[in-house]
């Protein structure tokens, strides 16, 4: 029996329906690039004892969920969502402290690191001031210990000079 192109192209778009129907976030690889910072941590930074982080998969692994509170009881929540459309991980950051500089913040993966056991976010919000723009950018390195490094740096000309305004050690409690 012949196969019209019609029913050709019709059985096509329904085997492609079925197979996109069928894929999970568990099984793009790309989705996993955080799963060395999953779990609960307890955060030191310059030897001193700095937060507690809950870093948690969702939504099928589709999306990772960070929960901060730092020592002083300040709560900070992040949201990482993989963008298939950019190819890369996005995050957003808010704080109580929505309103002032860095209080709330956007970040994209960016892909100048070549290491797999690092990933890096950067993106920009308003400083103090008219005009006043602050790059930010934060550094995941995955460390021998099951432990992790969060190096989080700021530019105000543009990305030429860096300084380090958050270098934390994640040590894992369970």
């Amino acid at each position: 029996m012949a196969i019209t192109r019609a029913a050709s192209g019709a059985l096509a778009l329904l085997l492609l329906v079925s197979q996109t129907a069928r894929a999970t976030c568990g099984d793009e690889p790309r989705l996993h690039a955080l799963d060395f910072w999953l779990g609960q941590w307890d955060v030191t930074a310059g030897g001193q004892p700095s937060g507690k982080n809950d870093i948690e998969a969702i939504l099928g692994g589709c999306a990772v969920t960070e929960h901060w509170l730092d020592v002083e009881g300040n709560a900070g929540l992040s949201l990482f969502w993989y963008d298939r459309n950019a190819d890369r991980w996005k995050q957003v950051w808010v704080t109580e402290q929505a309103l002032l500089p860095g209080g709330a913040k956007e970040k994209t993966e960016v892909r100048e690191l070549t290491s797999p056991t690092e990933i890096r976010f950067q993106g920009r919000y308003p400083g103090r001031g008219p005009g006043v723009v602050i790059d930010d950018r934060t550094t995941l390195t995955r460390e021998a210990g099951n432990r992790v490094r969060q190096l989080i740096e700021v530019s105000k000309d543009g990305g030429k000079t860096w300084v380090s305004v958050f270098d934390a050690e994640y040590r894992r409690v369970n």
